[in-house]
């Protein structure tokens, strides 16, 4: 009993690590905990157990936030939330009860605890449409490790994280694999101290001025139809005074009405900077009407868009939707049944994902919409020929929680893993501008109404997790799994 109540603590020590704590080394702590209780297991049931309880233990706390959406904007009574979110928490521990149970069936070593962590890690962030949050490797994005993201992005920061966590505990085993957990070790820490003279990108070009607006309109009122020309007025006049040569970024949704309905607004709103050298990159919900019906999308463009020679280089259409957020699985079932299937913004349509990247005042900029921001790989091929990389979000939903701090940070590693500056423009925070090394440059306060001016400089080349992407690391998982498993066959040959 005293070894599970030890998993379930040391998965709640494991959120500690990130955002707004950022207490980072009991990341190895909690690892180091858990990879202890699994080898104390009787059973690879019992591996399991306490598997899933360390799992239960790092969402039940670092994504207890999901019921703030639910009850504070989707009207959901708490009595509901609560135990929603609970069984949210519960199905994402299952993959760390996997990964606990298959890692003491395949012999219970550092190597292959390490392996099995970083695959299943990879399948959360894209099963079921995936949910890439508190991967380990986020956690070190101000450590001295962070010099391997633009190596092997989150992932190999992640499985470094592990095997130097589980081979502290490996050493205190008998047997060969502690010496080659230890050798491993020692290699990753080697090349993090090698990677820091490293550069994989170079400036091109000048500085560009930018202005990011946060219009910090209450969740709770900024969808409401008598909201709209008041938020029209908010984004105008703090608008207004940005000075020439400069580009302006609004947030996600900034304008709630579609850019069909709002055209001379929009219009007017990118002209009036346009005749002082700038522009404006807006998120705007997006209405298309075919043959097939009515198609509605969450996109990002850059303004003026009317008259523009190649309209598909200044839309993008959201790729990665939120489930229930902005689409509802399995609709014609559940809409309906409660307020919380019915948010605003859950009828989106996902955009092609071929669609190019956008193209403001001669640069080349990759754009991504709230969530899109956490999908290693995405981020990564779209930025091959980008100059600068943004991000808009709408984080309102989810209060003064940890929530919208999380999605920051991680949205700081996509910076450093592409060698690229990125601008956050956010509609109560975090808004900010990170260079490509994904330090903070500039940022606004939470929950004010401001402009940040800043500045980014246009970078090129291409890093190598921009060139080989996951792939490697996960051959590399799958050949720790595989020695583990003709290891454990050699020593038990009629297994």
């Amino acid at each position: 009993m005293r070894h599970r109540l030890l998993a379930l603590i040391a998965g709640l020590l494991f959120p500690l690590a990130f955002a707004p704590y950022d207490l980072w080394p009991l990341l190895f702590v909690s690892v180091a905990a858990g990879f202890w209780c699994q080898q104390q297991a009787g059973s690879g049931k019992e591996a399991f157990l306490r598997g899933w309880l360390y799992g239960l233990g790092m969402f039940g706390f670092g994504v207890s936030w999901v019921h703030v959406s639910m009850h504070d904007y989707g009207y959901m009574p708490l009595w509901m939330a609560i135990p929603f979110t609970a069984m949210f928490a519960a199905f994402l521990a299952l993959f760390y009860g996997l990964t606990f149970s298959l890692s003491w069936r395949l012999g219970r070593s550092a190597l292959v605890f390490a392996g099995i962590w970083l695959l299943l890690d990879w399948l959360r962030g894209w099963l079921l449409t995936g949910f890439p949050w508190l991967y380990a490797g986020y956690a070190l994005i101000d450590t001295p490790l962070a010099s391997l993201a633009p190596l092997g992005g989150v992932w190999l920061l992640t499985l470094a994280t592990v095997l130097l966590s589980a081979t502290l505990i490996q050493l205190r085993q008998p047997g060969p694999l502690r010496w080659v957990a230890a050798g491993l070790s020692v290699l990753v820490l080697l090349t993090a101290i090698a990677s820091h003279f490293l550069t994989f990108t170079h400036a091109n070009g000048p500085e560009q001025k930018v202005a990011l607006v946060q219009g910090n309109i209450p969740q709770d009122l900024k969808w409401q139809i008598s909201m709209r020309g008041e938020t029209r007025r908010i984004y105008h006049e703090l608008t207004r005074e940005i000075p020439a040569d400069t580009l302006v970024l609004w947030p996600e949704s900034a304008m709630t009405e579609f850019y069909q309905t709002i055209t001379d607004f929009i219009e007017d709103e990118g002209n009036q900077l346009a005749d002082r050298n700038g522009a404006l990159i807006t998120g705007i919900p997006w209405r298309s009407v075919s043959d097939a019906g009515i198609t509605y999308r969450n996109s990002i463009a850059a303004i003026p868009l009317r008259d523009s020679e190649n309209d598909s280089e200044r839309v993008y259409h959201k790729q990665k939707l939120v489930p229930f957020g902005e689409y509802v699985p399995m609709q014609s079932l559940i809409r309906g049944l409660i307020p919380f299937f019915d948010l605003p913004m859950s009828g989106f349509t996902p955009g092609d994902p071929s669609q190019p990247n956008l193209q403001v005042l001669g640069h080349t900029v990759a754009p991504f919409i709230c969530y899109e921001i956490l999908y290693p790989q995405l981020v990564a091929s779209r930025s091959h020929d980008a100059d600068v990389l943004v991000t808009i979000s709408n984080d309102a939903w989810f209060g003064t929680s940890a929530g919208p701090v999380q999605h920051f940070q991680m949205a700081r590693l996509r910076a450093l893993e592409t060698g690229r500056w990125l601008l956050r423009g956010t509609n109560n925070g975090v808004t900010a501008v990170i260079d490509h090394q994904g330090r903070i440059v500039d940022a606004l306060p939470q929950f004010e109404r401001d402009v940040l001016y800043s500045h980014y400089q246009p970078r090129t080349g291409i890093t190598p997790f921009m060139a080989l992407g996951v792939w490697p690391w996960l051959v590399l998982s799958g050949l720790l799994l595989l020695s583990a498993m003709l290891g454990r066959k050699k020593k038990h040959p009629h297994i």
